[in-house]
């Protein structure tokens, strides 16, 4: 009995394996453009690394964000940093995430009515606050904080297409009112 691949399996196996890497590293790589035209179309892209999110396809850098896109993904999942969100702005990042994920469970599920910290909730504590989806504390999307008007805001292993709105909504609110933007 023979017990090890043939040779041309092998080969094919290792085109196939290389093939799918090198789809996600340019799936990862549209998606970190994408991000920037999101924001506007001013930013750049790096090489992504192994740094303190993990390892990361690559890095995306504007004016309101930092995405790591991460090589765990098929290059559609990114741990992102958006920064210097205007108060009003993030209401309609919090309404718009919590409108997409409401619950759809059964009335005893253990989902929270308030994902996202609330304007009036960060405005009283100072801390960083996470964006939890369930009580049980093991799904935190990330965190948000205020400080001096401004918000911050992480999140974990997002979907580039959720990120992509939340900048987009970010964008629009700036442009809508230039006087607020930095």
């Amino acid at each position: 009995m023979n017990t090890t691949m043939p040779e041309a399996s092998s080969i094919s196996l290792h085109m196939a394996v290389e093939a799918a890497r090198a789809a996600a590293k340019a799936a990862a790589r549209t998606a970190a453009l994408t991000l920037i035209e999101a924001d506007g179309g001013r930013g750049h892209v790096r090489e992504g690394s192994y740094q303190q999110h993990g390892d990361t396809w690559c890095v995306a850098t504007s004016q309101r964000f930092t995405a790591h896109i991460l090589s765990e993904s098929l290059g559609d999942r990114a741990h992102v940093t958006m920064t210097g969100i205007t108060p009003k702005t993030y209401e309609q990042m919090r309404t718009w995430a919590e409108n997409r994920d409401a619950c759809r469970h059964d009335l005893n599920c253990e989902c929270l009515t308030d994902p996202w910290p609330t304007l009036n909730f960060l405005s009283q504590n100072a801390e960083e606050h996470r964006i939890d989806y369930r009580a049980d504390y093991e799904d935190a999307r990330g965190y948000v904080s205020l400080a001096s008007d401004r918000i911050d805001i992480t999140l974990f292993c997002e979907s580039v297409t959720v990120v992509d709105t939340l900048l987009r909504i970010a964008r629009s609110t700036s442009a809508a009112n230039p006087e607020t933007s930095r």
